[in-house]
C-alpha cells in the first residue's frame, strides 16, 4: 500500500466506508454489532493487568506502549489497542504506560481524561514501569505493538531474540523500522488516537470513545481551523464524539444529512469547554519543581558519534524535555542548571535538550493571550566523549538549522554562572520558529549527532524512563 493510501484508508475506515485491519489468524465477527464485547473500559483494565502480572511470561500476551513522555495521546492510544485487540481480535493485549506511579500526578490532564474515561485510579489500574521495574531480563514477554512512537526501547529486546514488533500506529517520523509489523501505519496527523480510532469498530464503548476524544482534542487545539488536526483527526473526532459521553451534548450527524461542515465539533459549546478544562489543567504547572517540569515530559535517544575520534564510534545518551513555562519563570537564580544536571547525572545522559513553549503576558488590555515563543536550553555533561567536539558540533548544527532558526539568549548564558560541572558546555537559545516542537527538533538533533552521510550510522530507541 502506497504512503498516499494509506492515510486515506484509514479517513475511509474512520467515516465507515470500509473495513478496519484485522489480524490474519483472527477473522472479525460482525463488528458493526458485535455482541461479544462485555467488559467495562475499567474492569478491562483491572483484569489484564491481574492477569499479565501473575505470569508475564504465560500465554500469548502482546504488550502495547505509548513512547515515554506518557502523555494523554500515548495513554488513550495504548489503551485503546489493546482494547480493540484483546476485546474485538481476542488477542490477549496489556497497556503498558513508560511512566512510573508518582509520575501520573505529574500530568492533571491526563488524570482529568482518564476520570472522564472511568479510570478513576490510574496507578493501581493501568500497568506502568513500577509494575515491571523487578522483570528480569530477558524482558519476559515477546509480542510488543507500538502506538505514538515507532522506535522501541532497548530494555525490552535485549537479549531476547524471539522477540518481535506486531504492530505500529504512529504519527511521528517514521524510521522505517519493523516492515512485517501488522498494522504498520505511520503517517501524518495532528494526533495518533485518530488513527487508533480509524481501527476502531463501530461499537465502542463510551468510556474508550471519551478518551480518545479527549486525546484528539488536546494534541489538536480543539481541533482549531488552521492548525494541527487533518482530516483524519475531524473525522475521527465525530465518530468518537458520537459514541462518547458527550454524544447528547452535540447535534446529530444524522440532522445534517450524515455530512456535517468540517468545523463542526470546534463550533459545538460543549467541545470548546472540554477542550478549554484539559488545555488549562495541561497548563497549570505552578505546583512542579524544576526537577518535576524536566521529568514531566520527557524522552530519551541514544546515538552512535561515527564522526568522534574515540575507536570504537562511541554511544551517548541525549534527552529532550518539554516544558511548558518560559525558563525565567523557573529556571533563574541557577535552579535550571542544578535541576539539569541532576536530572542528567540521574540518566547517565551527555546531552539534554530543554524545550519550553509558552505565551508572553500580552502587551495590550483586553488580548486573551500574547505571541506564542518558544526556548531552547541545551547542556553538554563531560560523561566519556569529547565535550568540546559534540558541543561545538551541536551548535553548529542547531545555528545552521533554518527550519528552527535559533539565536542566542541575551538574557542567560549557563556557562558564566558558574554552576555547571567543569568541562560543561551550555548554550541557550531564542527559537524563531515557534511551531517547530520536539517533533521536529528530535530529527534535527539526530542529524546532528548521526549524520544520514555516514554510511554506518545506527540510532537505537528512545529509553524508557524511570524518575
Amino acid at each position: 500500500m502506497s504512503a498516499v493510501s494509506r492515510p486515506l484508508r484509514r479517513l475511509s475506515v474512520a467515516l465507515g466506508l470500509t473495513k478496519a485491519y484485522f489480524p490474519e489468524d483472527c477473522p472479525p465477527n460482525d463488528l458493526r454489532t458485535h455482541s461479544a464485547i462485555t467488559a467495562g473500559l475499567s474492569d478491562f483494565l483491572v483484569a489484564s493487568k491481574a492477569s499479565y502480572l501473575k505470569d508475564p511470561s504465560a500465554g500469548d500476551w502482546t504488550v502495547v506502549m505509548g513512547n515515554e513522555a506518557g502523555d494523554l495521546d500515548s495513554i488513550a492510544s495504548a489503551i485503546a489497542f489493546a482494547w480493540i485487540q484483546s476485546e474485538v481480535h481476542k488477542v490477549p493485549t496489556i497497556p503498558l504506560v513508560q511512566i512510573t506511579r508518582e509520575d501520573f500526578a505529574l500530568r492533571a490532564e491526563n488524570l482529568y481524561a482518564l476520570s472522564l474515561a472511568g479510570i478513576s485510579d490510574p496507578p493501581s489500574q493501568l500497568l506502568s514501569l513500577s509494575d515491571i521495574a523487578s522483570f528480569p531480563t530477558p524482558f519476559p514477554s515477546k509480542k510488543f505493538a507500538l502506538v505514538d512512537h515507532n522506535h522501541i526501547a532497548d530494555r525490552f529486546m535485549k537479549d531476547n531474540p524471539s522477540a518481535e514488533i506486531t504492530a505500529v500506529v504512529d504519527h511521528h517520523a517514521d524510521e522505517g523500522l519493523y516492515p512485517k509489523a501488522k498494522p504498520r501505519i505511520v503517517a501524518p496527523a495532528g494526533s495518533c488516537s485518530s488513527h487508533i480510532a480509524a481501527l476502531s469498530p463501530q461499537t465502542i464503548p463510551a468510556e474508550l470513545a471519551t478518551l480518545l476524544f479527549c486525546a484528539i482534542l488536546i494534541d489538536t487545539d480543539g481541533l482549531k481551523p488552521g492548525g494541527k488536526a487533518v482530516d483524519l483527526d475531524r473525522d475521527s473526532a465525530i465518530f468518537l464524539a458520537t459514541k462518547s459521553t458527550y454524544a447528547e451534548k452535540i447535534p446529530s450527524i444524522s440532522s445534517m444529512g450524515g455530512k456535517p461542515p468540517p468545523d463542526f465539533l470546534y463550533d459545538q459549546e460543549a467541545v470548546k469547554a472540554l477542550t478549554s478544562n484539559l488545555v488549562s489543567k495541561k497548563a497549570d504547572v505552578s505546583q512542579l519543581s524544576a526537577h518535576d517540569l524536566i521529568r514531566r515530559d520527557y524522552k530519551e535517544y541514544t546515538f552512535t558519534l561515527t564522526w568522534a575520534k574515540e575507536t570504537p564510534s562511541p554511544s551517548i545518551k541525549a534527552g529532550l524535555s518539554t516544558v511548558s513555562v518560559q525558563l525565567k519563570v523557573w529556571g533563574s537564580d541557577g535552579k535550571l542548571e542544578e535541576a539539569a544536571v541532576a536530572w542528567m547525572q540521574s540518566r547517565g545522559l551527555n546531552v539534554l535538550g530543554i524545550l519550553t513553549s509558552y505565551n508572553k503576558k500580552p502587551k495590550r488590555l483586553g488580548k486573551a493571550k500574547g505571541k506564542h515563543e518558544r526556548e531552547t536550553a541545551w547542556i553538554v555533561l563531560d560523561q566519556g566523549v569529547d565535550t568540546a567536539e559534540l558541543a561545538t558540533r551541536l551548535w553548529t548544527g542547531l545555528e545552521a538549522n533554518k527550519e528552527i532558526s535559533v539565536k542566542k539568549h541575551k538574557k542567560f548564558d549557563l556557562e558564566k554562572g558558574g554552576r555547571l560541572p567543569k568541562g560543561a558546555r551550555a548554550k541557550v537559545y531564542k527559537q524563531g520558529n515557534a511551531k517547530a516542537n520536539r517533533k521536529t527538533i528530535a530529527p534535527v538533533l539526530k542529524d546532528i549527532l548521526e549524520p544520514a552521510v555516514a554510511p554506518t550510522t545506527t540510532a537505537t530507541a528512545p529509553a524508557a524512563v524511570a524518575a
